[in-house]
C-alpha cells in the first residue's frame, strides 16, 4: 500500500510558515521567476493550514517538501528536549535578535535570557 502524502498539520502550520517565509527571502531558491511567484501568491494566503498546504503542493518540489519535512521533525525534537514557547516578533525585532545572536553566536533565546534576563 502506498504511504500517505505528508500534509502540514495545525500544529505545524506556524513553523512551516515561518520555514517558507525565510526561504523566500533568497530571490533564487526556487529559480528568480519562479520565486517571485511563489512568493507574490504566498502573501494572498490566508492562516487556514489547508492554504498553506495547497501553496506547498504547488510550489514546492519533493527536495523541497523533504527539506521542510525535516525542519519540522527537527523543531519537534527540539521542544521535547526543551521547554520551549514559541512568540510572533516584527520583522524589525527579529533583525535585531539575529544580528546579536550571530555576533555573539548564540540562539535568539540566548539572546533574551542574557540581555534582558
Amino acid at each position: 500500500m502506498a504511504r500517505e502524502k505528508y500534509s502540514i498539520t495545525p500544529s505545524d502550520h506556524w513553523f512551516a510558515r515561518r520555514w517558507i517565509e525565510k526561504k523566500l527571502a533568497h530571490p533564487l531558491w526556487l529559480g528568480a521567476q519562479q520565486t517571485y511567484l511563489a512568493q507574490q501568491a504566498f502573501e494572498q494566503l490566508d492562516d487556514l493550514v489547508e492554504s498553506l498546504n495547497g501553496w506547498c503542493e504547488h510550489w514546492l518540489g519533493a527536495a523541497e517538501w523533504t527539506q521542510m519535512k525535516n525542519a519540522i521533525r527537527a523543531s519537534r525534537l527540539r521542544s521535547r528536549e526543551h521547554e520551549t514557547k514559541s512568540v510572533t516578533l516584527s520583522r524589525n525585532a527579529w533583525s535585531i535578535l539575529d544580528f546579536w545572536a550571530e555576533k555573539e553566536g548564540c540562539t535568539l533565546s540566548e539572546v533574551i535570557e542574557k540581555r534582558l534576563g
